[in-house]
């Protein structure tokens, strides 16, 4: 596999979006603000995982006739725990599995693993990551999610996104850094070390 398909560590060998929380911290480290160790496992990684198991169409099957712009949640419901399933039951690559592995040298034994832009969960590093990366993009099949999919137009499929994998000890600064897109204040948490671990906009 190309190294745009594999987990890696930050900064990735790869292109991400403009906007968002990886692109702000992409930022950060290129304005000589440091950021503290972590992974990022690429929006393809999860692509790939999906296709490979055929769960596109899968999922597909199990939702034909329920899945709609105005759905009914009693219907959903008897669904998503299948769903979850059959995201869950599935083996990541070999290649993915080494190459998490890999990625995770130095982190600390307890690490949080969450989409950017979310608090995401905590795990042990090794095995416990990739039980929650399989976790976190289970959870895009919650009757919660399911629903707001729906209902907002964007269909029955999950938008893949990028995981980020770093220290799960890490503070909120006391003050919002004047840092995000035209000049919105950003929250930020930072690790031990004082290092950029996560930003996110400043509500209010």
């Amino acid at each position: 596999m190309s190294t745009d398909t594999l987990p890696s560590r930050f900064p990735p060998p790869f292109d991400v979006p403009d906007t968002g929380e990886l692109a702000w911290l992409l930022r950060a480290e290129r304005a000589g603000v440091p950021v503290a160790p972590m992974v990022v496992v690429p929006v393809t990684v999860e692509t790939a995982f999906y296709h490979l198991n055929n769960l596109p169409e899968r999922l597909r099957l199990l939702f034909d006739g329920v899945a709609s712009d105005d759905p009914d949640e009693d219907d959903l419901e008897e669904l998503v725990s299948e769903a979850m399933a059959l995201v869950l039951e599935h083996a990541l690559l070999e290649e993915v599995v080494e190459g998490v592995y890999q990625a995770l040298e130095g982190l600390p034994e307890r690490v949080a693993v969450r989409r950017a832009g979310s608090q995401g969960k905590t795990a042990w590093r090794g095995r416990g990551v990739l039980l929650a990366l399989k976790r976190t993009w289970a959870e895009d099949w919650t009757l919660d999610a399911l629903v707001a999919r729906l209902r907002a137009g964007h269909g029955l499929a999950p938008q893949p996104q990028a995981v980020l994998v770093h220290d799960a000890a890490v503070t909120l600064a006391v003050e919002p850094l004047g840092f995000g897109p035209e000049g919105a204040k950003v929250q930020a948490w930072h690790d031990p070390a004082g290092r950029l671990a996560r930003l996110a906009l400043a509500r209010g």
